[in-house]
């Protein structure tokens, strides 16, 4: 499912990472940066902001940056986190009933 995309970002940045990040804390910071710069054009400029799409999609590329560095498969990362988000949905959604 994400194989091909986790390919592509592992040609561009792999060997960088892998040669010079040495702590996970360096995606995590990143990712932090890269979710405060949605969350700020959000809140200046709404659901319509100016390629909000492609800033959440950096956060995408991070992860599977993240997940290359970790030496992790995104596919079955993905399906796993797809399987509890239905779940968590199908629970909000009864609760909501109540």
């Amino acid at each position: 499912m994400l194989r091909e995309a986790q390919e592509v970002v592992k040609k561009i940045s792999y060997e960088a990472h892998k040669k010079e990040i040495f702590t996970s804390s360096f995606f995590i910071t990143l990712l932090a940066e890269q979710v405060g710069q949605v969350a700020e054009k959000y809140i200046a400029e709404g659901r319509l902001g100016k390629e909000i799409e492609v800033d959440i999609a950096d956060i995408m590329v991070v992860n599977l940056a993240y997940l290359n560095w970790l030496d992790k498969d995104a596919t079955e990362a993905f399906r796993k986190s797809l399987e509890k988000h239905e779940k968590a949905i199908k629970r909000f959604i009864v609760q909501r009933k109540k």
